[in-house]
């Protein structure tokens, strides 16, 4: 005896789960390369990473990239500003501008990433919820409506001689608590996706705790923080391939310059 609709279930609670905890396949991965105006900047590296360093008598500004490898989406690095004048500074994005190719790229403000993890989080559980509510109503209409079927043969003897016969018979079985059990394994699979969505949420907004955010510099001081560019960066490799910044304090501009390279496809 067969049930053919045995494995349906099993295989609406994979693509659930497939569905909440897939991430994409490989994705290129790019380096940056600091390119320092010398002899005005200097670059000295720190396991593999390079840091470019511009010094004055009014403050001291470096920068180097967040991660030695990095998507080529939302392109992360690190600054540090120490203020030598004899001036409380304000110091935050709004002192950065960020050029790709030339052309202006926004930064992140912290409470913009934050709203959007948020939002895009809400969007993924929605999604979630809806494909998994489906797939449960699927299987608990597929376990509760299960199909059977068994083979028969025999003979009989006569004053004819033998007869022989074989067939399937098939028996239709409507078991409602098998759909509520199924219906069930698959919502607590989209349960678990959901809660793995929440989770990478909070990752994301621990992380987002280090974008560079308003700061009052005191003399003698240092502050420290990430710059993450918004909406960049075209994923297509071209000669002029770089990030420049330029910071503003002190009345007075750095720039700086890092090289995208492609390590990996």
């Amino acid at each position: 005896m067969t049930n053919k609709n045995r494995g349906r279930p099993a295989k609406i609670i994979a693509l659930v789960t497939a569905a909440a905890l897939a991430s994409s396949g490989c994705s290129t991965m790019v380096a940056y390369s600091a390119k320092p105006n010398e002899p005005i900047q200097t670059l000295k590296y720190t396991q593999g990473i390079g840091t470019v360093t511009e010094k004055s008598e009014a403050n001291e500004i470096f920068m180097y990239p967040t991660f030695r490898t990095q998507g080529m989406t939302m392109p992360t690095f690190t600054i540090g500003y120490a203020n030598n004048g004899s001036e409380a500074v304000n110091f935050t994005t709004d002192n950065v501008k960020a050029f790709f190719r030339g052309q202006p790229v926004p930064i992140y403000t912290y409470t913009e990433r934050i709203a959007e993890i948020q939002s895009e989080k809400r969007s993924q559980q929605i999604a979630l919820a809806i494909v998994g509510g489906l797939a449960a109503g699927a299987a608990a209409y597929g376990a509760s409506r299960q199909t059977y079927r068994s083979n028969y043969s025999g003979f009989v003897s006569g004053r004819g001689g033998v007869t022989t016969f074989a067939g399937t018979s098939t028996v239709r079985v409507y078991d409602p608590l098998a759909g509520i059990v199924a219906g069930a394994a698959v919502g607590g699979a989209t349960g678990l996706g959901i809660r793995q969505l929440e989770y990478n949420a909070q990752n994301q907004e621990m992380a987002a705790n280090s974008i560079l955010q308003a700061n009052t510099v005191d003399p003698l001081h240092m502050v420290t923080g990430d710059l993450v560019l918004k909406g960049c960066c075209d994923p297509y490799s071209r000669p002029d391939d770089a990030i420049r910044f330029e910071v503003t304090a002190n009345g007075r501009t750095a720039v700086f310059e890092f090289a995208r390279v492609k390590v990996s496809q």
